[in-house]
């Protein structure tokens, strides 16, 4: 989806913002140059392609020219960022970026993503905190509290106002949500 959207030329320079292992571009390209930035980068076989260039850094103040991408792609990263960082956030994606895609779960989804227990995401931190304490709940181990910060489709648009706003849908409901700069 995210070459279709961005029609990502085959040499065009496409920055992965929040990158991890590099899995997420990985079955999609091995042509492009890419720059692979997160604050924490995870050593995989993909990462070490000859196209893939890895950088530490953050998405809140990148390091990057205006218009340096042909496209940056995000996926699954945002919610991650502070909240308060969200438009720090969405602003550099914009600048360094003439296409961009960036995909996040959609808040209002049934099921949370991460912790993968129903409606987890409307409980009050202090009732997540709690059975994170007591429980292993889907990708969060027992005891491994990170605070996610789901968005919604409106917090999407207000963070790139000029993007379109596509939805994955699963049993007709939307998983989840991508801002994409065609």
């Amino acid at each position: 989806m995210f070459l279709e959207l961005c029609r990502v030329g085959p040499d065009e320079p496409i920055l992965d913002v929040g990158a991890g292992s590099g899995g997420a571009l990985e079955r999609f390209n091995t042509t492009n140059p890419i720059v692979a930035l997160d604050l924490n980068p995870l050593a995989s076989e993909w990462l070490a392609a000859p196209n893939v260039k890895v950088q530490i850094g953050d998405g809140t103040k990148l390091q990057f020219r205006d218009g340096e991408f042909g496209a940056v792609f995000s996926s699954s990263v945002i919610e991650h960022v502070p909240k308060e960082l969200w438009p720090d956030f969405a602003a550099e994606i914009r600048r360094v970026g003439k296409r961009y895609f960036v995909q996040t779960p959609n808040r209002y989804f049934p099921i949370e993503p991460h912790y993968q227990f129903p409606f987890f995401q409307f409980l009050p931190r202090r009732a997540q905190r709690a059975l994170n304490n007591r429980f292993s709940l889907g990708w969060q181990q027992k005891g491994e509290w990170e605070e996610i910060n789901l968005l919604t489709a409106r917090d999407l648009r207000q963070l790139f106002p000029e993007a379109e706003i596509h939805r994955e849908r699963v049993f007709g409901l939307t998983k989840s949500l991508m801002a994409v700069r065609r």
